[in-house]
């Protein structure tokens, strides 16, 4: 291209500039090509793997010793391609694969969608919502670290957290800035993903908290059972803003709607379940309502405060009487988290949605994960061993 364009007469940086301009927009520069011929799967080769593997765990391209693997050949064999994606994990641009794939399964960008208010929480301001951000994904770098079971994302004893995070959940004797493992005393209800501020703030609106979002969110990533999508001309709750009461009863109000009612009844009793948290994830017993009118001004005594029932029954499951009985509860659903989780890795892997096809692929993950009590690198490791991982 260079030469031609100089062959027109063009001058060295203009025929220079109109080069780069192709190269930098062109689809096999910004994507990673893999053609097939007439929709044919095929074997991808040794380089073609190599990229893969280290676009999936580094978000880049992959380094010498990958590339040298593939040039012998050697990059497919089963203990090499172990080895090597072992070395990727333990590298720190696995951070390139860990912050985006995270964000991508948690839905993590809703903390974006709007400003928690400082003058209703004080507490939780500008350093304190970055380190419950941050909570999240050193959690998760954690059990990739470490090769913790996955499980500890439903409970644990413990959590990753700074002095300032420490201080918010009120954990005593965390100093520096530095994220570490903390132990946590038996009754804490930290712990976990359903224990961390930043995944409990994105439950709300940065005032109110809500049931529904929370329900919703916890039977999509923990339980794989995503609720339906709303049917459409479903009321908003906003429409009984100017009312006095409480999340509970605004809920039970919304569910006279026949159309609401039946997606209700799954989502929120797990909802209530989290209603001990605050929309900035803070401990509470108690909770209160300032009814509004329709330009957002506060009406006159129409306040309302009320104490915290978290109790419920899960539909067509156990009842519960706390936070702490439903975190329990949904600790024993360890095989539809798995399997959740396993279903997005893949999808994050292969860059394309997972189907009815893919069943056998999310077995396997699952089974060899089961066989080390779901140790996260397990479910990599069945992955890009898979046929699915190495074919196009």
């Amino acid at each position: 291209m260079y030469r031609g364009y100089r062959a027109e007469g063009k001058p060295h940086m203009a025929a220079l500039k109109e080069t780069l301009a192709i190269v930098l927009s062109s689809p096999p520069f910004l994507y990673l090509a893999e053609p097939v011929q007439d929709g044919i799967r095929r074997p991808l080769t040794q380089h073609e793997l190599a990229t893969r593997l280290s676009y999936f765990l580094w978000g880049a391209a992959p380094d010498a010793p990958l590339r040298a693997l593939a040039d012998r050949g050697e990059l497919a064999k089963p203990e090499v391609l172990l080895a090597e994606t072992n070395r990727l994990l333990d590298d720190p641009r696995s951070r390139g694969f860990l912050r985006p794939f995270f964000q991508q399964w948690l839905v993590l960008d809703r903390l974006d969608f709007f400003k928690f208010s400082r003058k209703l929480f004080p507490d939780f301001d500008d350093g304190t919502e970055v380190a419950a951000r941050k909570e999240i994904s050193e959690t998760l770098a954690h059990l990739f670290q470490t090769n913790a079971s996955l499980i500890d994302l439903l409970k644990a004893d413990y959590v990753i957290v700074n002095n300032v995070l420490a201080n918010y959940y009120g954990i005593p004797g965390v100093e520096g800035d530095a994220f570490r493992k903390v132990q946590l005393p038996k009754d804490s209800p930290r712990g976990g993903l359903i224990g961390m501020a930043g995944i409990l703030a994105m439950g709300g609106n940065g005032e109110h908290t809500s049931p529904v979002e929370r329900g919703a969110w916890v039977l999509r990533k923990l339980l794989n059972d995503p609720p339906p999508p709303a049917p459409p001309n479903v009321p908003q709750l906003n429409r009984l803003a100017e009312k006095v009461l409480s999340p509970r009863e605004r809920v039970q109000a919304h569910q006279e709607e026949p159309q609401c009612a039946s997606c209700h009844r799954k989502i929120d009793p797990v909802g209530f379940g989290l209603e001990n948290f605050d929309a900035v994830g803070r401990w509470r017993t108690e909770d209160h309502y300032q009814a509004v009118n329709a330009q957002g001004k506060p009406i006159p005594k129409a306040f309302k405060t009320w104490d915290i029932d978290p109790a419920g029954v899960l539909h067509k499951g156990p009842a519960f009487r706390n936070f702490f009985e439903l975190r329990d509860i949904l600790a024993d659903r360890q095989e539809p988290f798995a399997r959740g989780f396993s279903s997005a890795l893949a999808q994050y892997a292969l860059g394309r949605p997972c189907g009815f096809t893919d069943e056998p692929l999310l077995d396997s993950m699952l089974q060899r994960a089961r066989g080390k009590q779901f140790a996260v690198r397990e479910f990599v490791h069945a992955l890009v061993a898979s046929k699915e991982f190495h074919s196009k």
